[in-house]
């Protein structure tokens, strides 16, 4: 399998947090759309391309984390997500 990674920075509350740690998103083939999760984490999300896909994950944590105030300890504190890109399929 070949990974490419593209570095995204989550915003929350619209200022650029100081990043503590890394959480991988995967993003897989999903037939002509990209899916995407998060290992350890309620969230998922598709789109058509890479672009939509950054877009709709910041969403998903968003909304995730303003409806639970005790998230999973992935998504708990400040991070940084790095997307995974299986590019074998």
């Amino acid at each position: 399998m070949i990974f490419v990674s593209i570095y995204h920075v989550y915003k929350k509350n619209k200022y650029l947090m100081m990043l503590m740690k890394i959480v991988e998103v995967i993003v897989e083939h999903a037939g002509k759309n990209l899916s995407a999760y998060i290992e350890g984490a309620p969230i998922i999300t598709v789109g058509n391309d890479m672009r939509e896909i950054e877009d709709n994950m910041n969403e998903a944590i968003e909304l995730y984390l303003e409806d639970n105030p005790n998230p999973v300890e992935i998504l708990s504190g400040e991070f940084e997500l790095k997307f995974k890109i299986d590019a074998a399929k």
